[in-house]
């Protein structure tokens, strides 16, 4: 019997290919989504008077303010997010310039920023937009096992910084880094804050719900503090799966705590430590197949999807006048169970029942350690110097059941080619170190001109390694144990000027980087599989400016990049149809940013993002199983992408609030080599209307008023199912209650 090893495969995008992964393998006050652009947009008194003082919200590692870094940057203020009643990241990431979010498999959804992407999903390989948490990875060694969607709630602010950021974020941020800032503890006082959510999504039968809590308490004054969050959300489907019988079937379940510990024995020294932890279990899958309708899927069984993410992690600062120092130890465990229905593919398998059920189970654990020096701000010179470290072990098992498959396969095949009901198993290994020597220095020349030059010297590792057994693989197969190493460094350099306290120009050219990967195929008569891959090689170059204006009603942010993508890590398909990692092919990518915030009367605000994006390859790759040509566009890189916010504050009691907001974002391939596989162009429109009483939140919200399809990614066409997308939540209403101490 000749196995089915190439359906098995071209289920990778869903299951992370069961035979071929192993080879893989805002305005603070107003509330609007309005990243803090070119200068913090504060107040305006009626009489004209200086706006009031507020507090600026800070970017990157030496925490300078959005309006002082050269580069596209944003930040969304905690509050910002709050007032917007945004959860997770498909509430915000997407209206934020050169950030299209695609919302693809529970834990899976991935942001493309700048069109950097070779999949609007995850690849086999490592992504190309970093994630973090307070400086923290959640990326690691090749393919990520999940990307833990932090809820908003009690954060201090989510930073987006667009281009490479290899300098000094590390592998992984070719296209951008997402850092989440969650609130520490503070020592100065108590606090605490509830929240709660009741809303209806339309074509689901049940109610959406959550709760979050927060409580600080100061253990000592000034010296020691505890902070406790508390999350838990209930999503309610709103796909029928025909095929087990049930509405609703996609119901999606959330639950994050938080703990954090801040200790400050003097006014130099601060301590901090944070445990996380969340789980999420979705009883079954989020995509659409369109053979069976709008808003309809159908399997023989529910293809349901858990993960868990713990992480702990010490955090050291101490200020020693001529210089900062900060030391971060993490460690971090993923791991989730994938069920999919294998049915279409192994339907009667040699005589069993079906359903046939695929499982995966993952594991990853990684440590991290990061130590760097900091001189003060406002020196003639500045500098930041740092080391830095990373190890990953990371497993995948996965097999094939039936129920009853023993019974009938007992007398066709030896006993050991069953586990029980199991008739086929397998294994992956990846284990990678990154070690990372980073800094940056700049020079303040006076008259507002400021010269910044910096990089990464880097050293990756990965091995990695497999099996395969069962009925399908008689006797069972080791795979080629495989090895990637790489060294180089990732350099960057800008240079700003600012005429006065509120404009900054700014020119800029840096690079990124990201680990290869290893094939561990067995070997093809006639053809010759690469033994792996390596870094892509990325060089952004991109001149802004940043300002404001009218006695800082108007602030803006714009600017234009191009990029220089070549050895783009590629995933082709050999005779058999098998896939294999190489680096092939050659891609540009030129864009233009805007983002802007208008105080039009002391009443009303204005937001608005746009952003043009031209990202297409500039070289044909004919040897890939679909040819690829020049000038094809790549995934996830719309050419228009456009969000505004309007916010308009009512006299009265309870100071009532309305904030109208809209996306538009047009069509781009969800992959390069998949025919039909489109996100298409939707446009999606928010409104929200507030009261206050006292330190109690009433808000009324309705998402996706005119209950339109938005498609953010797809697996494209199957024979069996046909279009099997993923679609932005269907109408959503509700209300919600926020108090604060």
């Amino acid at each position: 019997m000749k196995p089915r090893s190439s359906i098995l495969l071209r289920r990778s995008a869903m299951s992370l290919a069961l035979l071929g992964a192993f080879a893989g393998a805002a305005h603070a006050q107003t509330g609007t989504v309005q990243p803090d652009g070119a200068a913090a947009v504060e107040p305006v008194a009626a009489d004209g008077a200086a706006p009031k003082a507020q507090a600026v919200v800070v970017v990157g590692k030496r925490g300078q303010t959005v309006a002082n870094t050269p580069g596209g940057a944003s930040a969304v203020s905690g509050e910002a997010l709050t007032k917007i009643g945004a959860e997770s990241f498909a509430d915000y990431l997407g209206k934020l310039p050169g950030v299209v979010f695609n919302a693809g498999p529970n834990g899976n959804s991935t942001a493309v920023i700048r069109g950097v992407g070779t999949t609007a999903g995850l690849d086999q390989g490592q992504g190309t937009t970093g994630y973090y948490i307070n400086e923290i990875p959640l990326s690691e060694v090749g393919y990520t096992i999940s990307i833990p969607d932090i809820d908003t709630f009690d954060v201090s602010r989510v930073e987006v910084l667009r281009g490479p950021q290899g300098s000094l974020y590390g592998s992984s941020s070719l296209g951008g880094a997402i850092n989440y800032i969650a609130k520490e503890a503070d020592t100065s006082g108590l606090d605490a804050a509830f929240e709660t959510v009741f809303s209806k999504t339309a074509h689901a039968g049940e109610l959406g719900f959550s709760a979050k809590a927060m409580l600080n308490v100061p253990l000592i004054q000034d010296k020691l503090a505890a902070r406790v969050v508390m999350v838990k959300r209930e999503m309610p489907g709103y796909l029928d799966n025909i095929g087990i019988g049930r509405k609703g079937s996609n119901d999606n379940r959330v639950t994050d705590g938080r703990v954090s510990l801040v200790w400050t024995p003097d006014a130099l020294t601060k301590l901090s430590w944070m445990s996380l932890r969340q789980s999420s279990f979705a009883d079954d899958s989020s995509y659409r197949m369109t053979r069976y309708g709008e808003l309809a899927r159908s399997t023989t069984l529910p293809t349901s999807f858990e993960q868990d993410f713990s992480l702990h992690s010490a955090r050291l600062e101490r200020d020693f006048g001529a210089a900062k120092l900060t030391a971060i130890a993490s460690y971090n465990k993923k791991s989730q169970e994938l069920h999919d229905d294998f049915t279409p593919y192994y339907g009667g398998f040699m005589g069993t029942s079906d359903p046939q059920l695929f499982r995966q189970l993952g594991t990853s654990k990684n440590k991290n350690y990061e130590v760097r020096l900091a001189s003060p701000d406002g020196g003639r010179f500045e500098w930041l110097v740092g080391v830095s470290y990373q190890k990953t072990d990371k497993r995948f098992d996965e097999d094939l059941s039936a129920q009853g498959a023993n019974a009938v396969l007992a007398p066709q095949v030896p006993a050991e080619q069953l586990r029980g009901d199991y008739y086929y198993w397998g294994y992956g290994g990846t284990y990678g170190t990154d070690k990372g020597l980073f800094g940056e220095a700049s020079v303040n020349f006076g008259d507002g001109w400021k010269l910044t030059a910096g990089g990464r010297r880097y050293d990756t590792r990965l091995s990695t390694d497999g099996a395969r057994d069962g009925v399908l693989y008689p006797g069972g197969v080791l795979l080629p144990d495989g090895y990637q190493q790489e060294s180089g460094f990732s350099p960057k350099i800008s240079l700003s000027y600012k005429p006065n306290a509120q404009t900054m120009v700014y020119a800029l050219a840096s690079e990124g980087f990201r680990f290869g990967g290893a094939n561990i195929l067995l070997p093809l008569a006639g053809f010759d599989t690469p033994t792996g891959w390596g870094s892509d090689s990325l060089r952004n170059y991109e001149i802004g400016v940043k300002s404001s204006l009218f006695n800082r009603r108007l602030t803006f942010d714009v600017d234009v990049f191009n990029i220089d993508w070549s050895d783009l890590q590629v995933r082709l398909y050999r005779p058999d149809d098998l896939s294999y990692g190489t680096n092939a092919g050659r891609a540009r990518l030129r864009g233009l940013e805007f983002s802007g915030n208008f105080r039009a009367t002391d009443q009303l605000d204005v937001g608005l993002n746009y952003t043009f994006l031209d990202a297409k390859l500039t070289e044909d790759l004919l040897e890939a199983a679909v040819p690829l040509h020049k000038g094809q566009q790549l995934p996830g890189s719309s050419k228009h992408q456009l969000s505004t916010t309007a916010t308009y504050k009512f006299d009265g009691k309870y100071s009532p609030t309305a904030t109208v907001s809209g996306r538009y974002l047009s069509d781009a391939p969800a992959n390069l080599q998949g025919t039909g596989q489109r996100i298409n162009g939707f446009a999606q429109f928010d409104a929200r209307y507030a009261m206050w009483f006292d330190n109690l939140e009433l808000s009324l919200f309705v998402n996706n008023i005119a209950d339109k399809r938005g498609v953010t990614f797809t697996y494209g066409s199957d024979a069996n199912l046909g279009n099997q997308e993923f679609i932005i939540r269907p109408r959503t209403a509700g209300v919600r209650l926020h108090w604060q101490l």
